[in-house]
Formats: structure tokens, sequence, C-alpha cells
């Protein structure tokens, strides 16, 4: 009798290791999810940080530009505001489509992977 419950102690003492193994891998994996995922996300800030900075500076340039060949540099200004306007009408108006999809998209295959 007293082997069945010295086996029996063992199977649990076995299973609760088991347990504490299988809680540590999740947990493991779950923070290794989360700062890939963080990681990309930052990526992507500063992409579009300097992305921006850059932008800016050649709108400036290319409002100069148009402005001076029409005599007006805020004919310039006018002409590139307008584009973007446009532009932002129609990634508004596609915004499930071309943002919020592909993001939602990325974070989860970051996080199912």
């Amino acid at each position: 009798m007293y082997s069945v419950i010295n086996n029996v102690e063992k199977l649990v003492a076995s299973v609760s290791d088991i347990a504490e193994t299988k809680i540590a891998i999740i947990k493991l994996k779950a923070a290794g999810k989360i700062s890939t995922s963080l990681s990309t996300l930052v990526f992507f800030i500063i992409i579009a940080l300097f992305g921006s900075l850059a932008l800016t500076i050649i709108s400036f340039g290319f409002a100069y530009f148009i402005g001076s060949k029409l005599n007006n540099i805020s004919y310039g200004f006018f002409i590139i505001g307008g584009f973007y306007v446009l532009t932002g009408l129609l990634v508004f108006i596609n915004r499930k489509k071309w943002v919020q999809k592909p993001i939602s998209d990325l974070l989860v295959d970051k996080l199912i992977q």
C-alpha cells in the first residue's frame, strides 16, 4: 500500500512540475510575442516620424518651386495643400482596406507566430 501512495505522490509532484513548466513556457512565449509586436510598432513609428519629416521638407521645396513658376509663392502652398487634402480624403475613404486591415493583420500575425 505504501508503494501505491508513494507512486501517487510522485505522480502528483510530476504533474505539478509539468504544469509549472508549461505555465513558464506560455509566459515566455507571450513575452516574446509582445516584445516582437512592440518592436514592430516602434519601428513603424520611427519610420513614420522620419517619413513625415522628409515629406514636410520635400513639400516645402515643391511649394516654393511651383510658387516660383507661377510668380506667387502662396499659390504653390495652396496647390500642395490641396494635393494633401485630396490624398487625405482618398486615404480616409479607403482607410479600412489600406490602413486598418493591414495593421490588424500584421499585429495578429505577430501575436500568433
